[in-house]
């Protein structure tokens, strides 16, 4: 068998191949129902002619209360000098 006739050969499964999973899709897309429409009934409530009496649950004025920030030592202590290491660092530049 030659190498052009095997490429052709290969070529034509590809396409089949393509075209299968092609029509595959379709039919899956085809399958699916659609989902059904909900419509939510509307109602209205008139308080034209009413009276009504209560009390407010809300206070007037707001109150916040802060928490205080809790610290917490770290883990990682933090070096108040770096003297020698700088004076390494420019001997060794030199």
């Amino acid at each position: 068998m030659s190498w052009s006739l095997r490429a052709v050969i290969l070529g034509m499964i590809g396409i089949l191949a393509f075209g299968a999973g092609l029509l595959y899709s379709m039919q899956a897309h085809a399958a699916e129902k659609p989902k059904p429409r909900v419509i939510y009934s509307k109602k209205e409530v008139d308080f034209e002619g009413l009276a009504i009496t209560g009390e407010l649950r809300n206070p007037g004025e707001f109150y916040f209360q802060r928490k205080t920030d809790e610290k917490f030592d770290s883990l990682v202590k933090r070096r108040k000098n770096f003297h020698r290491e700088m004076l390494r660092d420019v001997v060794m530049a030199k």
